[in-house]
């Protein structure tokens, strides 16, 4: 198969497919799609025109499709970019629209491309009124997401960390809960920061590159001297900690995904900052990236956000605070991986990140589906919800025990392939971080407890069980967390050389210090 989609020429066009359609599409939506009014009895019914929401589904349904394509030409097996594509753009900066993928990008492309349809169909719900400008403003953070992943010329990146920028800020502040208004302005402000370091430093090592190209190959090649490097790295680092909140940088991330509807809340939570950390920070600056007291503090700080999250997500009253803890409790794990350098880690990192998009995704569609019935998240509100609503119970339980890391789902791989990786750089900082699972298991557990098996609150008559369309999302996501857990070879292979290459290119660039700094007194 993958020879003769190869013979027909569909690289050529593929990425830029993923990239240009959920554009065009969003154009198509705001112009043609239309919101579904309500009669007199509440039943909604046509008003003129398409259906935005279907509109946008089926746009995002062939964006998967894509997806599912790249998928199979995809060759693990080869080194180096593939479906890669080049055209002219800005001659006087050496900036091109380059795009391609590898081993890291490619399974995160085709996570993306699936989870958000979805997502929208399981909180069809959620957003009923302005749904053609929800629409379009949806595709357009897909096509900033898709782009984040495959583009290879730096500025193009650039231009795609920005483009979901604004999308967010409007789906939080318009179509938000309460509070929204406060929780879109913190994410831009952070988020907005951290990317203004970002440029200027891209700029920086633009400049040392001799000013006449933006590619990542060629970047990651610019000799930086020593004492530029630290600093060109923290600017990094700050954007893509802030983007992937890292405490301290944290403060604007649970207020943003509380107030936030469904679909943009799971896209939150999709850790983008720490693919540009493992795609860009430390290649390309790699003796900043191990100098030694910000190596050590990385980790420390790695370590601080996974039981930080996880005692806040333990003291939680709302399920959605809880799941947006839980998801900075466990980017303290995917950054322990990304950064104790080792292949098992890095690959552990990465396939903790597609575990992250699954589990966030099933539990923010249930959370949706109380506030969707009841206008509340509250814990105490509800109880006795495994009798009520069996469908909505069956899957909180796998959902919350594959945030827990129960062997035989996929959170169960990255988890033990980032601990199997640490251990050879820090036993104690293994030890330390394999006890917050412990914590993990607390807090899931204690919220499935509350839902399902807790005294009858004030809103659980009003509960009613899942209806077709959350079954059928549900179902395709806890699919994706069983089926990775039992079967992860086709994840793990494609992240398998990347993770190799990815410390290669940590401790093999020209830039690499000429000894690698322990974790002293940390390690063995």
């Amino acid at each position: 198969m993958r020879t003769t989609l190869l013979s027909a020429g569909i690289t050529t066009w593929l990425l830029p497919a993923l990239l240009v359609w959920p554009v065009a599409a969003a154009v198509l939506v705001r112009l043609l799609g239309r919101e579904r009014v309500r009669d007199e009895s509440g039943a909604e019914a046509p008003s003129g025109g398409p259906d935005a929401r279907a509109l946008t589904l089926g746009a995002l349904v062939v964006e998967a499709a894509l997806g599912v394509l790249l998928w199979m030409v995809y060759d693990p097996a080869r080194a180096g970019w593939q479906a890669r594509v080049d055209y002219p753009w800005i001659a006087d900066l050496g900036a091109t629209i380059s795009l391609g993928v590898d081993g890291l990008s490619m399974p995160l492309v085709v996570m993306t491309t699936l989870l958000l349809p979805i997502t929208l169909l399981g909180a069809w719900n959620n957003v009923r009124a302005r749904t053609p400008a929800f629409g379009a403003l949806a595709l357009l953070l897909t096509s900033g997401l898709v782009g984040v992943f495959i583009a290879l010329d730096t500025l193009l990146f650039y231009l795609a960390w920005e483009l979901m920028l604004i999308p967010t800020y409007l789906l939080v502040g318009v179509w938000g809960a309460a509070g929204q208004s406060r929780a879109a302005l913190r994410y831009v402000l952070f988020t907005l920061v951290g990317s203004l370091l970002l440029l200027v430093a891209l700029l920086v090592l633009w400049n040392l590159g001799g000013a006449n190209d933006f590619h990542v190959d060629h970047l990651a090649l610019t000799p930086v001297p020593p004492s530029w490097q630290v600093y060109l790295f923290l600017a990094f680092f700050a954007a893509f900690a802030v983007k992937s909140a890292l405490v301290p940088f944290h403060t604007w991330f649970p207020d943003a995904q509380g107030a936030a509807p469904t679909f943009a809340a799971v896209t939150i939570g999709l850790k983008v900052g720490v693919y540009g950390l493992l795609r860009f920070a430390s290649p390309f600056f790699p003796t900043g990236a191990t100098y030694p007291p910000l190596h050590v503090t990385i980790l420390v700080l790695s370590l601080v956000t996974i039981f930080y999250g996880g005692f806040l997500a333990l003291a939680q009253r709302d399920l959605k605070r809880v799941i947006a803890y839980s998801a900075i409790s466990h980017l303290g794990f995917i950054m322990l991986g990304a950064f104790v350098f080792t292949a098992e880690g890095a690959q552990g990192a990465a396939m903790s990140i597609v575990n992250s998009g699954l589990t966030t995704a099933a539990l923010f569609l249930l959370a949706g589906a109380l506030e969707d019935r009841t206008g509340t998240t509250e814990l105490a509100a509800f109880g006795g919800l495994a009798a009520r609503a069996p469908w909505f119970g069956v899957s909180l339980v796998v959902a919350m025990l594959a945030t827990v890391g129960l062997p035989g789902t996929s959170g169960f791989v990255g988890e033990f392939l980032i601990l199997f990786g640490t251990w050879p750089a820090s036993p104690l900082f293994t030890v330390i971080a394999a006890t917050g699972v412990i914590l993990a298991a607390a807090y899931g557990l204690r919220a499935v407890q509350l839902l399902l098996w807790g005294s009858a609150g004030a809103e659980t008559s009003r509960v009613t069980d899942l209806d077709g369309r959350e079954r059928l999302a549900l179902g395709l996501l806890l699919a994706g967390i069983i089926g990775l857990g039992v079967a992860p070879a086709p994840v793990l292979r494609p992240f398998e050389r990347a993770g190799a290459r990815f410390v290669e290119s940590v401790q093999m660039s020209p830039n690499a210090p000429v000894t690698y700094p322990s974790l002293w007194p940390f390690s063995r």
